[in-house]
């Protein structure tokens, strides 16, 4: 007998033995009411909380259920030794298939997956026609479960909880999630809406140079999601899992993490279903068409975060235009000026990614050379930034960008932290756009200060956690595709390091965070390049939301 929807709340009540995470009190209430409680960890005020799905969930006419998506398929990727395997957790998983066929109508497939880069071989499909190499079951269509699904969903978790292998112990979750993607044909379907869901054990373990979120997410949204944002999703759930966070931070605004600690899996499954459901409902959303569009911006906050390492030489160069060299940032901002008129000032200053050092600088050569009236850059006292236009702006910076450091960078998170830091107060305008640019020829090394997912939450914290309000550039060395990563590159420049890390973070911001390698072109290609997202950004801006 199939399990009926109101059992994946009557699970959660007590299933995840002595649970008391949130989501489990007055779950069957709320899962046939259609609201769920919030459980997710990842919730910033730029993604929505989850929804509770289409408020229609029939045909009036028929009584049928509404069809959103098309198809819906899912990628289970699950660590072998964790302890969901059991009676309960195999009924929650699939009352949770269950509800999006019946909720949605539309054909959901899943594919089950260990975190490995071999897909999962069983029998488990055979009864249900498939040949020996589909490994694709379809649960159901139609608003109609398949009869024989629950139990190749049963036998599947078998198989996942009894996998084995000498190359890994199931928590290469990318993999997992990717290389059947790579090697199955009929996996995921051409247009489907899809949803990576990953029960992980802790974090991913693989960590190469392909292994990274940046990559995957990259991967995902092109391969699976055709660069549509709107058709795909993660579901991740693990302990301290920054890197499967960040991951569905980079998919889509319907991503949700949860921290195993805080949330067991049952309560997580019923936080997400509505989630899911909205993923599919939104399959072909378009934002109404606004009659009175915002007033955009009238200042624009610059912040610079500049490599001082003794490589960056050629790059400070160009960015100041020095040498005879045209002013890349000058030429920037008179570009962008003459698009932006309404812009009444701008602020720019430039932070070091000297480890304990957020200063903004006002001496050139700093933090490795003191400050001193021989270094000074001549700005107003108590004032650690420039103001522009100015018809000096290209020589005063000039001097402030001509940073000078050590070989150890912690980039990113001087960035966030600067953003921050009370000796810089003044320079973050309550009502600016801010345009973050990073420039490095290697990797950001803050592993050890900050997760990735913390100091993206405290670059959103200085703009009131309003992505509207954020533009973040990276211009460093590219680590590639998934599929043909790649490693020290050399361009106009000189040689440069994949930065892995800092191109997760920025991955994170979505379709505000743009990455320009620096191998691929000269600084001026890469700022043109972001320019008209610049500008859209500034247009489309409200001060007061």
């Amino acid at each position: 007998m199939r399990p009926t929807l109101p059992l994946l709340a009557l699970l959660a009540a007590c299933g995840d033995a002595a649970s008391t995470s949130p989501g489990t009190s007055d779950s069957t209430d709320a899962l046939t009411s259609g609201i769920v409680p919030a459980t997710s960890t990842s919730g910033t005020s730029d993604e929505p909380t989850p929804t509770t799905g289409a408020s229609d969930t029939s045909d009036n006419t028929t009584g049928e259920p509404a069809t959103f998506c098309d198809q819906l398929d899912i990628s289970l990727v699950a660590h072998p030794e964790l302890a969901i395997y059991d009676a309960t957790h195999r009924a929650a998983f699939a009352a949770y298939f269950e509800q999006l066929v019946v909720t949605t109508g539309a054909r959901v497939r899943l594919l089950a997956n260990a975190g490995t880069e071999l897909t999962l071989q069983t029998d488990c499909l055979l009864p249900l026609g498939n040949a020996k190499d589909d490994p694709v079951l379809v649960y159901g269509e139609g608003g109609v479960v398949d009869p024989d699904a629950p139990a190749a969903l049963d036998c599947l978790l078998t198989a996942l909880d009894t996998y084995t292998s000498d190359f890994d112990q199931g928590n290469f979750y990318f993999s997992g999630l990717l290389f059947p993607v790579l090697e199955l044909e009929q996996w995921p379907a051409p247009g489907a809406s899809s949803l990576a869901m990953i029960a992980a054990y802790s974090d991913d373990v693989q960590d190469n140079i392909y292994a990274q979120p940046g990559l995957a997410a990259e991967a995902y949204l092109r391969i699976v999601g055709e660069q549509d944002r709107r058709r795909i999703a993660a579901f991740t759930h693990g302990d301290g899992a920054s890197k499967l966070e960040i991951f569905g931070l980079a998919l889509s605004d319907k991503s949700r993490h949860y921290e195993r600690d805080k949330t067991e899996l049952i309560p997580a499954l019923i936080d997400f279903v509505p989630t899911a459901v909205q993923l599919c409902d939104d399959f072909d959303y378009e934002p109404p068409f606004q009659e009175d569009p915002p007033p955009g911006c009238k200042r624009i906050d610059v912040l610079f975060t500049v490599d001082g390492s003794g490589s960056m030489n050629e790059e400070q160069t160009a960015l100041r235009g020095t040498d005879g060299m045209p002013p890349v940032f000058a030429e920037f901002t008179d570009a962008l000026l003459s698009q932006l008129t309404d812009v009444e000032d701008f602020h720019v200053g430039v932070v070091s990614p000297q480890e304990a050092v957020t200063l903004l600088g006002t001496h050139r050569d700093f933090p490795a050379v003191p400050e001193s009236p021989e270094t000074d850059c001549g700005l107003p006292p108590g004032q650690r930034w420039l103001v522009g236009p100015s018809p000096t702006l290209a020589a005063d910076f000039e001097c402030i960008a001509a940073t000078k450091s050590g070989t150890v960078e912690v980039t990113a998170y001087n960035t966030a932290e600067a953003l921050h830091n009370p000796a810089n107060a003044g320079f973050l305008r309550d009502d600016s756009l801010v345009f973050i640019v990073i420039i490095t020829d290697e990797e950001t090394h803050d592993n050890t200060l900050a997760t990735m997912v913390e100091i993206r939450e405290r670059m959103l914290a200085a703009v009131d956690d309003r992505l509207d309000r954020l533009v973040v550039l990276a211009i460093a060395a590219g680590a590639g595709v998934f599929e043909a990563p790649t490693s020290v590159c050399e361009g106009p420049y000189g040689k440069a390091a994949p930065a892995r890390r800092l191109a997760s973070i920025v991955a994170s911001f979505r379709e505000r965070g743009s990455f320009q390698n620096i191998c691929d072109g000269d600084l001026a290609t890469s700022f043109t390049a972001v320019l008209d997202d610049i500008v859209s950004a500034c247009n489309n801006y409200d001060p007061v939301p």
